[in-house]
């Protein structure tokens, strides 16, 4: 029994966990399956690990930190990135033309913005609002200051207020 527990909390850990360590990873590397790579190889070695942190949070984005530092020291002749066809079509894609009617299209529409934001802005927009790191703890990781954090999170929420200001403008006057 105790091994399934331990297998179930394993689970959620990552289920919580490496979706936005990914993303962390992604800035850094600008690569998804290097960063994919790297969280699992990070949840793996914190499975094998017996003693547990107890900063958990800070660990594991200081041990993905680490892992992508050490990726680009091993692979910094590799630098071309290629960018796929659909992608390229999403970028250029600025229209959001389908009618926000319910909860679920209004969150799908706040992730669309959040998506247009430049990424490290979105990046430290996601750590803020969605993982709930302090200021200085964004500071600290990304290696900038508190008011450049301040200043991400400022620009963040004036575009997103702009963005859906100028779609209700446009359903009003539509109607």
């Amino acid at each position: 029994m105790g091994l399934n527990k331990e297998l179930i909390n394993f689970e959620l850990l990552y289920t919580r966990w490496s979706g936005m360590l990914h993303q962390y990873a992604v800035y850094f590397v600008k690569d998804e399956e290097a960063a994919a790579s790297l969280v699992n190889d990070l949840f793996v070695q914190l499975w094998f690990n017996k003693t547990k942190p107890d900063n958990l949070k800070g660990y594991l984005y200081r041990a993905i930190k680490n892992s992508a530092i050490n990726y680009l020291k091993q692979h910094k002749n590799n630098s071309l990135t290629l960018v796929e066809q659909d992608d390229l079509t999403a970028i250029s894609d600025l229209s959001f033309e389908d009618e926000i009617t319910n909860e679920s299209e209004q969150l799908a529409f706040l992730h669309f913005l959040i998506g247009k934001l430049p990424e490290r802005r979105q990046l430290v927009f996601k750590m803020h609002r969605i993982e709930g790191f302090s200021y200085s703890e964004i500071a600290e990781l990304l290696q900038i200051s508190v008011r450049t954090v301040e200043d991400h999170l400022s620009k963040s929420m004036q575009f997103i207020y702009e963005q859906s200001q100028q779609l209700i403008h446009r359903k009003l006057t539509e109607a």
